[in-house]
């Protein structure tokens, strides 16, 4: 092909036809510039498909690593569900020792350490790939940032609290009873569970703990919320939208099993007299109460739910009368709402 191009050049040339030997020569330009541009173009295609590919893997690496902390997450609130039961029960001056040594936690209740940290691989990896992203991920930079940033400070922040809690207390306790200095070896004495049971400042030790622990299972709760919306968002991205989303990924529970508890409450014992209502509004249960504004509830697991932001434990479940009851409890607090009579399920 070059040798053809060269013998029209020199047949021109030969032949004093400088004018068309200069058109032919802008023509050989012309052409040599497309093939350039055809070559670039094929070039940055084939990086634009490697980068496209690359943040996909990375993507599904953040996902893999948010299934990971939305399990976590559930085990965080778990714990506070069963600190709290025990909690309330020394609060109202209702625990025995021999309930108190069955707990199914073996530390006492201010004993017991529980952090929570999260997985940041994908998300360090999809940091350090910021100048090769194709333009339609720039959304997920802000879910992104308030999740691994915005509520990380928040958790960190609880955590060190928490820490500082059980160790300050517990280091205090090792130089006072030398019975529990056991626990350390696994040897739960009646000895050592009655020095705990028996401390004067129980309640005291108790209620900081518990509000420590209150704390870290909402900022928890928060962002298993949030990496679930991130989680739906980057399956939209990646075309892999799920139709129906299971564990650990639902929020809601299906609706054949929630259709019996909406409708209206009337409050029990310290709230009677007050109202409130559980409704669904897309895909999502609402709590409506004319003395507060409405809030979601978000499904946990079995009868219990939680509410963002809040370090309140929602129950929903039937009493032995077949009665839908709503519950509320934290901090040593219980509050019931009966399900009306009169309200049917649609």
């Amino acid at each position: 092909m070059i040798k053809f191009f060269r013998r029209i050049r020199q047949q021109l040339l030969s032949g004093n036809n400088f004018s068309k030997y200069l058109i032919y020569a802008i023509g050989e330009i012309i052409l040599v510039v497309i093939g350039i541009l055809i070559a670039v173009g094929i070039n940055s295609f084939y990086n634009a498909s490697q980068n496209e590919a690359k943040i996909k893997t990375i993507l599904t690496q953040v996902q893999q690593d948010l299934k990971t902390d939305i399990i976590d997450a559930k085990r965080i609130y778990n714990v506070y569900i069963g600190k709290d039961s025990i909690f309330q029960k020394i609060m109202n001056d209702s625990i025995t020792f021999e309930m108190y040594k069955k707990n199914p936690y073996p530390l006492p209740i201010t004993r017991n350490y529980v952090s929570f940290s999260n997985k940041k691989g994908g998300y360090n990896r999809f940091l350090n790939n910021l100048e090769n992203l194709p333009e339609k991920y720039n959304g997920l930079i802000p879910s992104l940032n308030n999740l691994y940033v915005e509520i990380q400070n928040e958790i960190d922040d609880y955590n060190t609290f928490i820490k500082n809690t059980v160790m300050i207390d517990g280091r205090k306790d090792l130089l006072v009873n030398p019975k529990v200095a056991d626990y350390g070896m696994g040897r739960y004495l009646d000895e050592a569970m009655a020095y705990y049971f028996n401390d004067p400042f129980l309640k005291n030790k108790s209620s900081i703990y518990i509000n420590d622990l209150g704390n870290i299972s909402n900022a928890a709760n928060e962002y298993r919320v949030e990496s679930i919306i991130l989680y739906k968002k980057i399956d939209s991205l990646l075309d892999k939208t799920s139709t129906e989303y299971n564990e650990p990924f639902m929020l809601c529970p299906k609706k054949e099993s929630i259709k019996d508890f909406l409708g209206g409450y009337k409050g029990a014992s310290a709230v009677l007299g007050v109202t409130v209502t559980v409704s669904m509004e897309n895909e999502r249960l609402v709590l409506k109460s004319p003395v507060m504004p409405d809030v979601k509830l978000y499904w946990h697991e079995g009868d219990y739910y939680f509410i963002k932001e809040a370090s309140v434990i929602v129950k929903l479940y039937k009493n032995k009368q077949n009665q839908a009851i709503i519950e509320f409890s934290g901090f040593g607090g219980n509050d019931r709402f009966i399900k009306n009579k009169q309200e049917t399920s649609n």
